[in-house]
């Protein structure tokens, strides 16, 4: 008897089981979230991430922390994240195309399309190119003309990033003859430039602009199929005759691979829920961030497209990294 009772007993903490389960997930978050960011402080990832921080705080309910965790042109960072358990706690603040190119031409330890998406924060602040204010250097041809005798210095952000792609093209696609030059941060490149340690610089506008407006350089053009929304008076690569440098860009919000689906969810609400708080958006046009917000599958497609874009220029990207 005493055995049939410790049976049903048994039996029935087994059919509660998924249930304490399902109640367990919902508790979902209880700690703190960590941002990681690809880049240092300063640049214009780090600041979307910044600028979204507290209304994404306040949103869901946690802590969020934000980490800068530089290197190799941000697969470092990249890489942690995509290692790291699937529970929400740990996600990832990258741009595109720069995650694209860190994983098909510099080999970086993760896979882009396996990454969840959960929301895009920031686009169309696209790469510029600058010269040093007092440069005798005042167009796309006289740059490339400048280049033949010897090589022209370069500031960007690591190998792979979005200021490596546009130099990148730039070589190989107009015939400006470089030698790239790797900094932490747009910021930190942007300097570089103003300061004449390199002959030239590709990097975010926004990083670039507030030099510019200064008269400590000159950004010469854009690499976005348009003009950058928040400074419409500097023309693109295209209108100036160079349409095969040309390039989309994206600021987004990963986690690792396998997140539950009902975790994505919350995340994902919290976030929008974030960007559309009237504050944030006050903040996000102070700060000059162009938002672009995209969610879940519409996120992904956007994200896969750039990806097959990189794929294609795989071959003119990784001959410039050789070299």
């Amino acid at each position: 008897m005493k055995k049939s009772f410790l049976r049903s007993i048994v039996a029935l903490s087994v059919l509660a089981s998924p249930f304490s389960t399902t109640v367990a997930q919902e508790k979902f978050p209880t700690e703190p979230i960590r941002l990681i960011i690809t880049h240092g402080a300063g640049g214009t990832t780090d600041m979307a991430a910044r600028v979204l921080q507290p209304y994404f705080q306040k949103a869901i309910g946690v802590p969020v922390v934000i980490e800068n965790m530089v290197g190799a042109g941000g697969n470092i960072a990249r890489a942690f994240v995509f290692r790291q358990k699937p529970d929400g706690y740990t996600l990832l603040v990258s741009q595109q195309p720069s995650m694209s190119s860190g994983e098909i031409v510099s080999g970086g330890k993760f896979e882009v399309l396996k990454l969840t998406h959960l929301v895009n924060v920031a686009g169309k602040n696209y790469d510029c190119v600058a010269v040093p204010f007092d440069s005798p250097i005042k167009t796309i041809e006289e740059m490339k003309k400048a280049s033949q005798g010897q090589a022209l210095t370069s500031a960007g952000t690591g190998i792979g990033t979005n200021a490596y792609i546009a130099a990148m093209l730039l070589k190989q696609r107009v015939g400006v003859n470089l030698t790239y030059v790797p900094f932490n941060s747009g910021t930190e490149a942007a300097l570089a430039v103003a300061g004449n340690r390199t002959q030239m610089g590709t990097g975010a506008l926004d990083s670039y602009f507030p030099l510019h407006e200064q008269k400590k350089l000159r950004v010469l053009a854009v690499t976005g199929p348009e003009r950058d929304q928040s400074h419409k008076e500097i023309p693109t690569l295209t209108e100036l005759g160079f349409p095969q440098v040309k390039m989309d860009q994206m600021t987004g919000i990963f986690a690792p691979p396998g997140l539950p689906k009902d975790r994505a969810d919350i995340l994902i609400k919290s976030l929008q829920k974030a960007m559309a708080d009237p504050d944030f958006n006050t903040a996000a046009s102070k700060a000059k961030l162009t938002l672009q917000p995209l969610a879940g599958e519409e996120f992904f497609k956007a994200s896969k497209a750039i990806y097959d874009t990189i794929t294609a220029l795989r071959d003119v990207l990784k001959a410039g990294a050789s070299k």
